[in-house]
């Protein structure tokens, strides 16, 4: 009968080895510890990870995400697997990459079925709290992963052209800086990147404590709407009212100047922007009544602000069930909104999540959670 092997009997067995035996030992346990293997079912979700996802399959070679050479013109090929995914190696920059390299799934451990019920709930509006407990990943991860899904909407904006009569304004949230400082008593901080010990300035209560402050406590969401909801726009582009280098920012980058008329209202700052830069704009009263109190913005020809208009209070609508958002992430939740306005107008929601998933996946979307805690408080001028 054989003998069981206990921990007892391999030393005796260790102990009769010589000096040389015993060093070799020490050093392939030392290796096996370092280098864990996969576990099998691991391998098997990464690569349905990347099937699932609409990333190239294993027998596609998809183009370099980190020098954009084309895999038609022979620049990629493959080298082997890593951690169950396609390794790929490019020519021309001599750089190694697998199918999710810079997606939003980069350096992920979960499977396709988790990432698509945690972009499902996102969309949907659901909680941290509740996307945590469906998809069994910790707070932190949930926070991370809804905004690495958040960036990638915020930059799917970045190529976006508008021509045609396209409405311009810009509305005012208060600036909020929760998530910005560090809490817990002194000496049991956890120290986080961005984060400082103290608040920048005494808390403000809801309702009219924040209600009347000035416009440079407040955060800038500019707005564009294009042919009366053709397409849309939005963003955080710094602090208070619209000022030159905040339009150089968004109006200069988003609007093709030869073929766009711009409608803004009678805010002095735009009005001389529009005339300094050469833009066809036409200016439409923000009231026309006899009457101060009554709201009668001025129609002209069929042309008006209301589209814009309009689209703000479906941004404050959209944001109230977040319960007041860090102006840090502000951006990122306007991005969505907008995302889900240009791709389902909020209904069609199956057809959104499965564009998402694929735009999610597209090589320019990743984001480190350090980078993402590292934003700035305030957003800066564009």
């Amino acid at each position: 009968m054989k003998k069981e092997m206990n921990v007892e009997s391999l030393l005796e067995v260790v102990k009769g080895l010589s000096r040389a035996e015993q060093s070799t030992l020490a050093e392939q346990i030392m290796r096996m510890m370092a280098a864990p293997s996969v576990p099998a079912e691991e391998k098997k979700s990464r690569r349905n990870l990347c099937k699932d996802m609409g990333i190239p399959k294993s027998d596609e070679r998809p183009d370099c995400p980190h020098c954009a050479a084309k895999a038609s013109l022979g620049y990629i090929i493959k080298r082997g697997l890593n951690k169950g995914a396609q390794r790929y190696y490019c020519k021309s920059c001599g750089k190694y990459f697998v199918p999710t390299t810079n997606t939003a799934f980069a350096f992920t451990r979960k499977n396709a079925d988790t990432w698509k019920k945690f972009i499902q709930m996102t969309i949907s509006g659901e909680s941290l709290k509740s996307c945590e407990e469906a998809c069994r990943i910790s707070h932190l991860t949930a926070f991370t992963w809804r905004h690495k899904i958040l960036n990638v909407f915020a930059q799917d904006q970045e190529q976006l052209q508008m021509s045609g009569n396209v409405e311009v304004d810009e509305m005012l949230i208060p600036i909020s800086y929760k998530g910005n400082h560090i809490q817990g008593a002194f000496g049991k901080r956890e120290k986080r990147p961005g984060a400082v010990n103290n608040m920048p300035r005494k808390s403000y209560h809801r309702g009219t404590d924040n209600k009347y402050r000035s416009s440079k406590e407040k955060a800038c969401v500019f707005c564009m709407v294009e042919n009366g909801n053709k397409s849309f726009f939005a963003t955080v582009p710094g602090v208070g009212f619209m000022n030159e280098s905040m339009l150089n920012g968004t109006v200069a980058k988003h609007i093709n100047k030869d073929k766009a008329l711009l409608l803004a209202d009678d805010y002095n700052a735009t009005k001389a922007y529009f005339e300094k830069n050469g833009y066809r704009h036409i200016i439409l009263l923000s009231n026309t009544s006899d009457n101060p109190r009554d709201h009668k913005p001025e129609v002209r020809d069929g042309l008006h602000l209301q589209h814009v208009n309009a689209m703000h209070h479906h941004i404050r609508n959209f944001l109230k069930p977040y319960y007041g958002v860090s102006t840090k992430y502000l951006s990122n939740y306007i991005a969505l909104f907008i995302w889900l306005k240009s791709v389902g107008q909020m209904k069609k929601r199956k057809k959104v999540e499965q564009i998402s998933l694929t735009r999610a996946a597209a090589p320019d979307c990743y984001i480190t959670g350090k980078k993402l805690l590292s934003r700035p408080a305030v957003p800066q001028c564009a």
